[in-house]
Protein backbone atom coordinates (compact mmCIF):
# COMPACT_ATOMS: atom_id res chain seq x y z
CA UNK A 1 0.00 0.00 0.00
CA UNK A 2 3.02 2.27 0.30
CA UNK A 3 2.89 3.45 -3.32
CA UNK A 4 -0.80 4.38 -2.98
CA UNK A 5 -0.15 6.11 0.36
CA UNK A 6 2.53 8.21 -1.35
CA UNK A 7 0.09 9.25 -4.07
CA UNK A 8 -2.56 10.19 -1.49
CA UNK A 9 0.02 12.25 0.39
CA UNK A 10 0.90 14.03 -2.87
CA UNK A 11 -2.75 14.96 -3.37
CA UNK A 12 -3.08 16.32 0.17
CA UNK A 13 0.06 18.43 -0.28
CA UNK A 14 -0.81 19.68 -3.77
CA UNK A 15 -4.40 20.63 -2.89
CA UNK A 16 -3.52 21.81 0.62
CA UNK A 17 -6.18 19.66 2.27
CA UNK A 18 -6.16 17.64 5.47
CA UNK A 19 -6.88 14.20 3.99
CA UNK A 20 -6.78 12.32 0.70
CA UNK A 21 -7.99 8.76 0.15
CA UNK A 22 -7.63 6.23 -2.65
CA UNK A 23 -10.48 3.82 -1.96
CA UNK A 24 -11.67 0.66 -3.71
CA UNK A 25 -14.65 -1.58 -3.06
CA UNK A 26 -13.91 -4.87 -1.30
CA UNK A 27 -16.91 -7.02 -0.37
CA UNK A 28 -19.36 -4.57 1.27
CA UNK A 29 -16.80 -1.97 2.27
CA UNK A 30 -14.55 0.76 0.95
CA UNK A 31 -10.90 -0.02 1.64
CA UNK A 32 -8.34 2.78 1.52
CA UNK A 33 -5.48 1.48 -0.60
CA UNK A 34 -3.95 4.90 -0.17
CA UNK A 35 -4.23 7.22 2.84
CA UNK A 36 -2.50 10.55 3.31
CA UNK A 37 -2.22 10.09 7.09
CA UNK A 38 1.12 8.43 7.83
CA UNK A 39 0.01 6.79 11.09
CA UNK A 40 -3.28 5.23 9.95
CA UNK A 41 -3.80 1.61 11.02
CA UNK A 42 -5.01 -1.13 8.68
CA UNK A 43 -8.23 -1.53 10.67
CA UNK A 44 -9.01 2.17 10.13
CA UNK A 45 -8.74 1.87 6.34
CA UNK A 46 -12.10 0.13 5.90
CA UNK A 47 -15.63 1.58 6.19
CA UNK A 48 -19.01 0.21 5.05
CA UNK A 49 -19.97 1.41 1.58
CA UNK A 50 -23.15 3.03 2.91
CA UNK A 51 -21.06 5.11 5.36
CA UNK A 52 -18.72 6.63 2.75
CA UNK A 53 -19.14 9.84 0.78
CA UNK A 54 -17.06 8.19 -1.96
CA UNK A 55 -19.99 5.81 -2.54
CA UNK A 56 -21.85 8.72 -4.17
CA UNK A 57 -18.87 9.41 -6.44
CA UNK A 58 -18.63 5.77 -7.41
CA UNK A 59 -22.36 5.31 -8.02
CA UNK A 60 -22.62 8.37 -10.25
CA UNK A 61 -19.40 7.59 -12.09
CA UNK A 62 -18.73 11.33 -12.24
CA UNK A 63 -16.62 13.83 -10.27
CA UNK A 64 -18.29 15.10 -7.11
CA UNK A 65 -17.41 18.60 -5.91
CA UNK A 66 -18.96 19.84 -2.66
CA UNK A 67 -17.96 23.18 -1.16
CA UNK A 68 -19.87 22.80 2.13
CA UNK A 69 -20.85 19.21 2.78
CA UNK A 70 -22.52 20.01 6.10
CA UNK A 71 -25.09 22.09 4.22
CA UNK A 72 -25.96 19.23 1.88
CA UNK A 73 -29.18 17.55 3.11
CA UNK A 74 -28.10 14.09 1.86
CA UNK A 75 -24.32 13.98 2.22
CA UNK A 76 -24.34 15.63 5.65
CA UNK A 77 -26.02 12.50 7.04
CA UNK A 78 -23.19 10.24 5.84
CA UNK A 79 -21.42 8.80 8.93
CA UNK A 80 -17.90 9.56 7.64
CA UNK A 81 -18.73 13.29 7.45
CA UNK A 82 -18.64 13.35 11.25
CA UNK A 83 -15.96 10.66 11.64
CA UNK A 84 -13.47 12.40 9.33
CA UNK A 85 -14.68 15.93 10.13
CA UNK A 86 -15.42 16.66 6.47
CA UNK A 87 -16.17 20.25 5.55
CA UNK A 88 -15.54 20.12 1.79
CA UNK A 89 -15.15 17.14 -0.53
CA UNK A 90 -13.72 16.63 -4.00
CA UNK A 91 -13.81 13.13 -5.49
CA UNK A 92 -13.36 11.42 -8.86
CA UNK A 93 -14.21 7.81 -9.80
CA UNK A 94 -11.59 5.14 -10.47
CA UNK A 95 -12.22 2.93 -13.53
CA UNK A 96 -10.61 -0.19 -14.91
CA UNK A 97 -9.99 -0.50 -18.65
CA UNK A 98 -13.28 -2.40 -18.91
CA UNK A 99 -15.10 0.74 -17.80
CA UNK A 100 -16.04 -0.70 -14.41
CA UNK A 101 -15.90 1.81 -11.56
CA UNK A 102 -14.02 0.18 -8.68
CA UNK A 103 -13.55 3.08 -6.28
CA UNK A 104 -12.73 6.75 -5.91
CA UNK A 105 -9.89 9.17 -5.33
CA UNK A 106 -10.84 12.05 -3.06
CA UNK A 107 -9.56 15.15 -1.29
CA UNK A 108 -11.08 16.26 2.01
CA UNK A 109 -10.91 19.61 3.75
CA UNK A 110 -12.11 20.24 7.30
CA UNK A 111 -13.33 23.70 6.40
CA UNK A 112 -15.74 24.57 3.62
CA UNK A 113 -13.96 25.72 0.45
CA UNK A 114 -14.73 26.33 -3.20
CA UNK A 115 -12.83 23.79 -5.26
CA UNK A 116 -11.25 25.19 -8.40
CA UNK A 117 -11.58 23.63 -11.84
CA UNK A 118 -7.79 23.21 -11.96
CA UNK A 119 -7.91 21.20 -8.73
CA UNK A 120 -10.48 18.80 -10.18
CA UNK A 121 -8.43 18.49 -13.38
CA UNK A 122 -5.35 17.59 -11.31
CA UNK A 123 -7.30 14.98 -9.34
CA UNK A 124 -8.66 13.43 -12.55
CA UNK A 125 -5.17 13.26 -14.04
CA UNK A 126 -3.80 11.55 -10.95
CA UNK A 127 -6.76 9.16 -10.99
CA UNK A 128 -5.56 7.85 -14.37
CA UNK A 129 -2.19 6.99 -12.81
CA UNK A 130 -3.91 5.27 -9.90
CA UNK A 131 -6.12 3.30 -12.31
CA UNK A 132 -3.10 2.00 -14.21
CA UNK A 133 -1.48 0.86 -10.97
CA UNK A 134 -4.68 -0.91 -9.89
CA UNK A 135 -4.87 -2.63 -13.30
CA UNK A 136 -1.33 -3.94 -12.86
CA UNK A 137 -2.17 -5.24 -9.39
CA UNK A 138 -5.28 -7.00 -10.74
CA UNK A 139 -3.25 -8.58 -13.57
CA UNK A 140 -0.55 -9.78 -11.19
CA UNK A 141 -3.24 -11.19 -8.89
CA UNK A 142 -4.85 -13.13 -11.74
CA UNK A 143 -1.51 -14.48 -12.94
CA UNK A 144 -0.40 -15.53 -9.46
CA UNK A 145 -3.78 -17.09 -8.73
CA UNK A 146 -3.65 -19.19 -11.88
CA UNK A 147 -0.07 -20.27 -11.25
CA UNK A 148 -0.83 -21.20 -7.64
CA UNK A 149 -3.95 -23.14 -8.62
CA UNK A 150 -2.18 -25.16 -11.31
CA UNK A 151 0.83 -25.82 -9.11
CA UNK A 152 -1.35 -26.92 -6.20
CA UNK A 153 -3.55 -29.32 -8.10
CA UNK A 154 -2.89 -31.01 -11.44
CA UNK A 155 -6.55 -31.98 -11.61
CA UNK A 156 -7.45 -28.32 -12.19
CA UNK A 157 -5.38 -28.25 -15.38
CA UNK A 158 -7.21 -31.30 -16.73
CA UNK A 159 -10.62 -29.89 -15.82
CA UNK A 160 -9.91 -26.47 -17.29
CA UNK A 161 -8.74 -28.05 -20.55
CA UNK A 162 -11.99 -30.00 -20.82
CA UNK A 163 -14.12 -26.92 -20.07
CA UNK A 164 -12.38 -24.50 -22.41
CA UNK A 165 -14.67 -21.64 -23.45
CA UNK A 166 -16.96 -21.87 -20.43
CA UNK A 167 -17.09 -19.19 -17.74
CA UNK A 168 -15.69 -20.65 -14.54
CA UNK A 169 -14.07 -19.97 -11.20
CA UNK A 170 -12.15 -22.06 -8.69
CA UNK A 171 -12.46 -21.27 -4.99
CA UNK A 172 -11.41 -22.81 -1.68
CA UNK A 173 -13.54 -23.83 1.29
CA UNK A 174 -13.24 -20.32 2.75
CA UNK A 175 -14.99 -18.91 -0.32
CA UNK A 176 -11.80 -17.26 -1.55
CA UNK A 177 -11.15 -16.91 -5.27
CA UNK A 178 -8.28 -19.06 -6.55
CA UNK A 179 -8.83 -18.78 -10.29
CA UNK A 180 -11.20 -17.08 -12.72
CA UNK A 181 -11.07 -17.31 -16.51
CA UNK A 182 -11.59 -14.51 -19.00
CA UNK A 183 -15.02 -15.77 -20.16
CA UNK A 184 -16.55 -14.27 -17.01
CA UNK A 185 -15.78 -10.83 -18.44
CA UNK A 186 -15.91 -11.41 -22.19
CA UNK A 187 -19.01 -13.64 -22.28
CA UNK A 188 -20.93 -12.82 -19.09
CA UNK A 189 -19.71 -9.20 -18.94
CA UNK A 190 -19.25 -9.29 -15.17
CA UNK A 191 -17.52 -6.43 -13.37
CA UNK A 192 -14.48 -6.95 -11.17
CA UNK A 193 -16.63 -6.57 -8.03
CA UNK A 194 -19.14 -9.12 -9.31
CA UNK A 195 -16.35 -11.55 -10.14
CA UNK A 196 -15.01 -11.29 -6.58
CA UNK A 197 -18.51 -11.92 -5.19
CA UNK A 198 -18.97 -15.22 -7.07
CA UNK A 199 -16.89 -17.56 -4.85
CA UNK A 200 -18.66 -16.66 -1.60
CA UNK A 201 -22.06 -16.99 -3.26
CA UNK A 202 -21.08 -20.40 -4.66
CA UNK A 203 -19.67 -21.54 -1.32
CA UNK A 204 -22.89 -20.58 0.46
CA UNK A 205 -24.77 -22.74 -2.03
CA UNK A 206 -22.40 -25.65 -1.39
CA UNK A 207 -22.79 -25.30 2.38
CA UNK A 208 -26.52 -25.91 1.87
CA UNK A 209 -25.64 -29.27 0.30
CA UNK A 210 -26.42 -28.16 -3.25
CA UNK A 211 -24.20 -28.50 -6.31
CA UNK A 212 -26.36 -26.46 -8.68
CA UNK A 213 -28.63 -23.44 -8.44
CA UNK A 214 -29.24 -19.81 -9.25
CA UNK A 215 -27.40 -16.86 -7.73
CA UNK A 216 -28.44 -13.22 -7.94
CA UNK A 217 -25.76 -10.51 -7.90
CA UNK A 218 -27.06 -7.09 -6.88
CA UNK A 219 -24.17 -4.68 -6.34
CA UNK A 220 -24.29 -0.86 -6.14
CA UNK A 221 -24.08 0.81 -9.53
CA UNK A 222 -24.67 -2.42 -11.48
CA UNK A 223 -27.70 -4.07 -13.05
CA UNK A 224 -28.98 -7.15 -11.23
CA UNK A 225 -27.36 -10.29 -12.65
CA UNK A 226 -28.99 -13.73 -12.33
CA UNK A 227 -26.58 -16.60 -12.92
CA UNK A 228 -26.85 -20.38 -12.91
CA UNK A 229 -23.94 -22.30 -11.40
CA UNK A 230 -22.82 -25.95 -11.36
CA UNK A 231 -20.34 -26.91 -8.65
CA UNK A 232 -17.77 -29.72 -8.79
CA UNK A 233 -15.32 -30.65 -6.05
CA UNK A 234 -11.77 -30.98 -7.32
CA UNK A 235 -9.18 -31.81 -4.65
CA UNK A 236 -7.44 -30.24 -1.66
CA UNK A 237 -10.53 -28.29 -0.61
CA UNK A 238 -11.07 -26.65 -4.01
CA UNK A 239 -14.35 -26.30 -5.90
CA UNK A 240 -14.84 -25.62 -9.60
CA UNK A 241 -17.86 -23.49 -10.51
CA UNK A 242 -19.27 -23.25 -14.04
CA UNK A 243 -21.36 -20.14 -14.68
CA UNK A 244 -23.97 -19.14 -17.25
CA UNK A 245 -26.73 -16.59 -17.45
CA UNK A 246 -30.22 -17.67 -16.49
Amino acid sequence: MAEFDALAQSVAARLNCETSLISVVHDDAFFALGHSKRTVQTADRSVPISDAVCAHTMESGKPLRVADIRADPVLSRTPTVQALDIGAYLGVPLRLESGTVVGALCAISKESRIWQEAEQTYLEALAHLVESKIERHVLRYEQKALSAALAENDAILTTLAELRGQAMTVHNDAGELVFANSALRTDLHLSYQELLALPKAAQQLAEKGRDTGEIVLDLPGRDVNALHVNLSRVENGLTLAEWRRV
